[in-house]
């Protein structure tokens, strides 16, 4: 009987055990269910300025001293009111902190904010059906990342709210960027079809035509736009424009660069009159190389911020990389035969000035011995030696803008009521106060 007893109080004890253990395990699972948006949400904020706030982000704004210094050559005016209204929108403390610095402005009590947009991108979760992931890179690597949607597709979750919380500020981060970037762009494609129509050239009709139809195909794609680079399918017809151009372009660099190659292949020998002319035949060649170069790097720019950061900057200027040093190299043949010229026509390129030859050199060699050394030699035409030593600049100048912009920060300044894109550095910034 009492071995009985033993055996059912075991049984017993067992059984409670097991539903314990069933209780506790279904706890665990529900916690760690409605967890899951703040905890791996929270990984993407590891050393971030980022904050989770339930199912909602913030980004912290930063109050400044209002005796910092700002390099103003570095701060760009957002002006742009569709930009300005998703600031406000997807960042709700700026506009609280527009809305002070307005009206402390107006009493002359200056305050400054600063917020700052991490970089980061979100792109469709590999492991998680339906879920986005967010993710932290350096240069080379992505450090951190997050599935910010919970599977539940009977409704919208926590942490599908979330993600859009991420995508909207994300989102904003590349309209400051893109509002800024191209109307640099623009302003350097102004200043190349001012260049191209100043050249004198009215034997290359054709090519000049070209040119500066490139130049106004590739403006009419960098006026900024909200609402293309918030559509994922404008953005992709603006890509595919882009690689036509970058096609163009090219086409136009590398017949350039083949012409000057052949030139100084089949000159040789000649007299200063001649050396002259062919100066200026080069100037006009050397003048649409320095244009095109910049094109193709505009347009290297431009795939970079539709890309939105998910083509690398690497790829977008591969083509202009290669492009650019087949111009090098071109002029690097136009200058080893300048300094063959100037050698042999004794140019004094530092004096812009030649030794006389011929008769005239005959003549003037006593004078030149009795009265003065100068009689020796002949002023160079004006602009000659100028145009000789731009043609002998073997490092073609690159910009390189806007370089990896979406892999760094993205810097917003209130000043004066007006928001601006920080693209400099500020200095004294030690006593920053952090008003989130």
């Amino acid at each position: 009987m009492e071995y009985i007893l033993v055996i059912s109080a075991i049984v017993v004890i067992i059984i409670m055990s097991g539903v314990y253990f069933l209780i506790i395990k279904k706890r665990a699972a529900f916690n760690e269910n409605k967890a899951l948006v703040t905890r791996n949400a929270n990984s993407i904020t590891s050393g971030t300025p980022i904050i989770i706030h339930g199912n909602e982000i913030s980004i912290p704004i930063t109050q400044l001293p209002a005796t910092i210094e700002f390099n103003e050559q570095g701060l760009s005016e957002i002006t742009d009111q569709n930009v300005i209204t998703r600031i406000s929108t997807a960042i709700p403390g700026a506009a609280q902190a527009m809305a002070k610095s307005i009206t402390n402005n107006a009493i002359k009590n200056i305050e400054l904010f600063k917020l700052d947009i991490p970089s980061s991108a979100l792109v469709k979760s590999k492991e998680v059906k339906g879920a986005l992931r967010a993710f932290t890179r350096n240069k080379n690597e992505i450090t951190k990342n997050a599935n910010l949607i919970k599977v539940d597709p009977s409704n919208i979750s926590k942490s599908a709210m979330l993600a859009n919380s991420v995508a909207n500020v994300m989102n904003v981060a590349s309209l400051v960027v893109g509002q800024y970037y191209m109307s640099e762009i623009n302003a350097k494609l102004d200043q190349m079809n001012n260049t191209v129509n100043k050249i004198n050239d009215f034997q290359e009709k054709e090519f000049k035509s070209r040119v500066l139809s490139l130049i106004a195909r590739v403006g009419v794609i960098s006026q900024f736009n909200v609402e293309i680079l918030e559509n994922d399918e404008q953005r992709k017809i603006k890509l595919a424009g882009l690689d036509d151009l970058n096609g163009n372009a090219s086409e136009l660099l590398g017949q350039v660069n083949e012409t000057i190659t052949s030139l100084v292949e089949n000159t040789s020998n000649l007299d200063f009159k001649a050396y002259q002319k062919k100066v200026e035949d080069f100037t006009i060649l050397v003048e649409y190389q320095n244009v095109i170069v910049t094109i193709l790097e505009k347009i290297g720019n431009l795939t970079y911020l539709f890309g939105k950061g998910d083509i690398s900057w690497d790829l977008c200027l591969s083509l202009y990389n290669t492009y650019f040093k087949h111009s090098c190299n071109a002029r690097a043949v136009l200058e080893e035969w300048h300094d063959k010229q100037v050698t042999s026509l004794k140019i004094d390129l530092d004096k812009n000035r030649k030794s006389k030859s011929g008769v005239e050199g005959f003549f003037s060699a006593i004078p030149a011995l009795v009265i003065d050394e100068k009689w020796k030699y002949k002023e160079l035409k004006e602009g000659l030696a100028h145009k000789i030593n731009a043609q002998t600049q073997t490092n073609l100048y690159a910009e390189n803008v806007p370089k990896a912009v979406y892999d760094e920060d993205v810097q917003i300044i209130i000043k004066d009521g007006k928001y601006f894109y920080l693209t400099g550095e500020m200095y004294n910034t030690n006593t920053e106060e952090n008003l989130s």
